[in-house]
């Protein structure tokens, strides 16, 4: 199947076209016609804790919210999940958004996406795939979540009058992780996936977070059956487990924009420059000495930053948001940004970027 993508369109040749993520103008920024309702621009500005979720607050903010369970096609599970369907016979856009690491469905700094949505008039779905990776090892990329979100997407597709051409996938940190284990399954279901600050290695995660004050190492311990030593079947579990495993298998098929925080000391940096290699060919890649570079010196080397587009494009709503992009690469449907911030989800570029990725028809 062939994409058409609008940013950054893909041609029957591969190649993409000129208009990429930002805009040539300002001008053209005022002219997608989106509306957005919430006046939050970046998830850690929403009010509250990124883990906190409560129904009473989605249901204030987004009246039309549907609490609904969809039955597991693996086991006796009903997972719940919140939805939202437009009323009318037109086929509309479906917005599949994946919620973080250590909460829940109802997190509920998604709830600018879902009000994004409803304004829109797209479908949406934000599904609860074994709730937050606890260590519990039905959690964490289990093929029971991916299952749950296989669920999840079915179900919108059944409940909803979806445009299969504009399905949208999107995810933040541990959402953005298991974002791109779904879309790896199923490259040929999305028009477009937007991953914010990825997990993509669970081994280098744990690594980075063994001995810390948080409890990401235990909970990917207790999830893959120990710690991943080199050799131990804990080890096998946890690569199974990372997006690192199956995303290249999709490189060239998907359209992608991963886009992280240079600053991140939570999910380093280094995870959304690896996924990135992953999509593009040998000749467009990131290489290890100029990731080592990024990542001890907290900057883009000038090596890199030749070869980046944001010095020809606006971004107004990096700008905006006050994290503005340092470097944009793009080889074949796959597009890299790193922005002046830290572990965040910046939330109007990423929907208008997926607003204008659509698939061609068979």
């Amino acid at each position: 199947m062939g994409t058409s993508l609008g940013l950054g369109q893909v041609q029957a040749d591969g190649s993409v076209s000129e208009r990429l993520l930002g805009q040539e103008s300002a001008d053209e920024a005022e002219e997608s016609g989106l509306e957005h309702p919430s006046e939050h621009l970046v998830v850690t500005d929403f009010p509250g804790e990124l883990t906190d979720a409560d129904l009473a607050v989605w249901q204030e903010h987004v009246p039309d919210i549907r609490d609904v369970e969809i039955p597991s096609t693996a086991d006796d599970y009903q997972q719940p999940a919140l939805f939202f369907a437009p009323e009318d016979d037109e086929e509309r856009p479906l917005l599949l958004v994946l919620h973080s690491w250590s909460t829940d469905y109802l997190q509920n700094i998604d709830i600018p996406l879902a009000q994004f949505a409803v304004a829109n008039e797209w479908a949406f779905i934000h599904p609860d795939f074994r709730g937050e990776n606890d260590g519990r090892p039905e959690s964490m990329a289990s093929d029971l979540v991916i299952s749950d979100m296989e669920d999840a997407l079915e179900y919108a597709l059944e409940n909803a009058n979806v445009d299969e051409s504009r399905i949208y996938l999107m995810g933040y940190s541990g959402g953005a992780m298991n974002a791109l284990h779904l879309a790896s399954r199923h490259p040929d279901r999305f028009a477009g996936v937007a991953a914010w600050v990825p997990v993509y290695d669970l081994i280098s995660w744990y690594e980075f977070h063994a001995g810390s004050a948080e409890d990401y190492a235990e909970q990917i311990a207790g999830a893959c059956g120990g710690a991943p030593e080199e050799g131990s079947e804990a080890h096998d579990e946890c690569v199974q487990r990372s997006p690192k495993a199956h995303l290249p298998d999709v490189a060239g098929e998907l359209r992608v924009l991963i886009a992280h925080g240079i600053e991140d000391d939570l999910v380093p940096v280094d995870h959304g420059l690896r996924a990135y290699n992953d999509l593009v060919e040998e000749e467009a890649r990131i290489s290890q000495e100029q990731i080592d570079a990024i990542m001890e010196r907290g900057e883009i080397p000038e090596d890199v930053q030749e070869r980046s587009l944001h010095t020809q494009r606006d971004y107004a709503g990096f700008d905006e948001a006050e994290a503005p992009v340092l470097l944009h690469l793009q080889s074949g449907p796959a597009e890299l940004v790193v922005f002046d911030g830290e572990h965040d989800m910046l939330y109007r570029p990423g929907l208008e970027w997926l607003a204008l990725q659509e698939r061609e028809s068979d």
